[in-house]
Parts: structure tokens; C-alpha cells; sequence
């Protein structure tokens, strides 16, 4: 399996030659396997690569992405060749019913507060048992928007004083985190068959990520651990903070009873909501926060 992700910052030129990313800066050129690589992110100017090279990547399952001047991804690659049961998938998603979602739906947001509380417990923050109380309250749909109820109360307790709307070194971080995940998601979703912008529980018609937005939010507290930690006073990320962020990936968490990295249990939990959706089993697969601990390969 595929594990590791690859940033590029400096002007190089690449190609892919027998299965293995050449990549050339100046005089000097590294190779790697095609089969070792799961991400690829470019930032910068004077990158050059090939619409074939491209496509190959894709081909092989790669996510391509690309960071504008701020650091936040501005374009990602998705390929075409999906699941080969992807019409049964884009069915089945379609005709859903409003109580099967709104059951997923409250699957997921449970495992968000249980995640949010188990941060707070870790970070040695006050506020885990109020806020873990809140997540036996989710009903069906979450009619009742509990979720935005313990976020309201939880971002408090984790970083008091935190605006989500205004430009802040935590924002930076929290920011570049989620969109890290939220493009692993992507891939991984588009993989199994599904159409991103049909979700769950967000129905923006402006959004082609409606599903994407709906999967990572029991993953979202893994990145508000890391990104307490990482946080500086600066706005702009340094290279350090957003390798550290890159890493979130990598991170150990617990799926279905076992240690899975992060990027490996978005597989399995996409996988098994598959499953829920085509075959109509009642539970789902989620994510549950760990101690952090880093088992991957990110590499410049």
C-alpha cells in the first residue's frame, strides 16, 4: 500500500521513467516509486511536470494537489477510474432515504463530540465531561444541532478566545489540517464510487464537496490536536509547521478495534459506509482519537 506523501517547494522538473518519480533540481535527481507514493503537494513557482505525468499519477491513484500563496490547497487531481461497482454506488447514494441519512448522520456527529471530548481529556484542557455529556443528547439528524452546541463550547475550552472568522495563527493551522484531510477524503471517496457533491447531511448547491464535508467531521479533532501544538505567532506557515500538519495523516487512530493510521482508516471508514449504503447494515465504521502517535512517511 502506498504511504507516503510529497512535498515540493523548490523549482524542479519531473517525470515518471520505469514506475519511479524523477525528479530533477539542478544537477542533483532523486527517485521514488511510483507505488510508495499517496499524495504528492506542489507549492511555487517553476514546477514543471507533463499532462501525461499527470495523468499517470491520477492513473495510479495519486492525489495531485497544489497550494496557492497562502498555503491552502487550491486545485487537486481525482481520478475517473473508480470503482468498478461505481453505478450500483451513485445509485444506492441517490436513493438513500431521508432516515437512513439522518441515522449515518448521527453515527457521525456522536463520534465528533466523543472525539472533541477525548481531545480536551488528552490536551489536560477542562470542559471532556460536559462536553462528551453533549453527545448522548444527537438525535436522529441532529434536529437539534448539538454538534454546533459542543463546538460552541468546545473551541472554548481548547482555545479560549478562538474566532473561526478572523485571520489568526490557530486559524492558519486548523485551516491547512482540515484541507489536508478533506482532499485525502476526496480521494478516497471518489475511489469508492461516490459523487462528491451529494452529502448527507450539507446540501450546498455551490458545493461540490457536500460528502467530503459530511465524512470529515469525526477526523476534524485529530487536526485541532496537532494544531494546538503546532501553532506559533505568525500567520504564515513555516515549512516545519505545515510538514507537521502534513503528518496529521500519519497519525495513529482506532477504527472497528484497531491501530490504523489516519489516511488508512478514512479508507476503511469510506469503505464500510459503502457498505451501509448498498447493503444496509445500521452501523458504520468511525474514527476514534488516540494519543498522538506518528507511524507514516512524509517526505521533501
Amino acid at each position: 500500500m502506498s504511504f507516503r506523501i510529497l512535498e515540493i517547494t523548490n523549482p524542479v522538473e519531473i517525470h515518471i521513467q520505469n514506475y519511479q518519480l524523477e525528479i530533477q533540481k539542478e544537477k542533483n535527481i532523486i527517485y521514488i516509486p511510483i507505488k510508495d507514493l499517496n499524495v504528492v503537494i506542489s507549492q511555487g513557482s517553476n514546477i514543471r511536470l507533463s499532462t501525461y505525468d499527470i495523468s499517470i499519477l491520477t492513473q495510479n491513484k495519486i492525489l495531485l494537489m497544489t497550494l496557492g500563496n497562502n498555503y491552502l490547497p487550491s486545485s487537486m487531481t481525482l481520478s475517473y477510474e473508480n470503482n468498478a461497482r461505481q453505478s450500483l454506488v451513485i445509485q444506492k447514494q441517490f436513493t438513500l432515504s431521508q432516515k437512513r441519512k439522518n441515522l449515518l448522520w448521527k453515527q457521525i456527529i456522536i463520534k465528533k463530540i466523543e472525539n472533541q471530548a477525548k481531545v480536551l481529556n488528552l490536551l489536560g484542557k477542562n470542559g471532556a465531561k460536559e462536553i462528551y455529556i453533549l453527545s448522548s443528547k444527537v438525535r436522529q439528524g441532529d434536529k437539534n444541532n448539538i454538534e454546533g452546541q459542543a463546538a460552541q463550547k468546545y473551541f472554548q475550552y481548547l482555545y479560549p478566545g478562538l474566532n473561526r472568522r478572523c485571520d489568526a495563527p490557530i486559524n492558519s493551522c486548523l485551516n491547512y489540517g482540515y484541507s489536508i484531510l478533506r482532499s485525502a477524503i476526496a480521494k478516497y471517496a471518489g475511489a469508492h464510487g461516490f459523487i462528491l457533491s451529494s452529502g448527507i447531511h450539507h446540501k450546498n448547491t455551490f458545493n461540490a464537496f457536500n460528502l467530503v464535508d459530511d465524512l470529515i467531521e469525526p477526523f476534524r479533532p485529530i487536526v485541532d490536536m496537532v494544531a494546538i501544538k503546532t501553532v506559533s505567532n505568525n500567520i504564515n506557515l513555516t515549512k516545519e509547521q505545515r510538514k507537521t500538519l502534513l503528518e496529521i495523516l500519519y497519525l495513529e487512530c482506532e477504527i472497528g478495534g484497531k491501530k490504523e493510521t489516519v489516511i488508512n482508516a478514512i479508507d476503511i471508514m469510506i469503505s464500510n459506509i459503502k457498505t451501509y449504503v448498498i447493503e444496509g447494515q445500521n452501523e458504520v465504521l468511525l474514527p476514534t482519537i488516540t494519543p498522538i502517535k506518528y507511524i507514516g512517511s512524509v517526505i521533501e
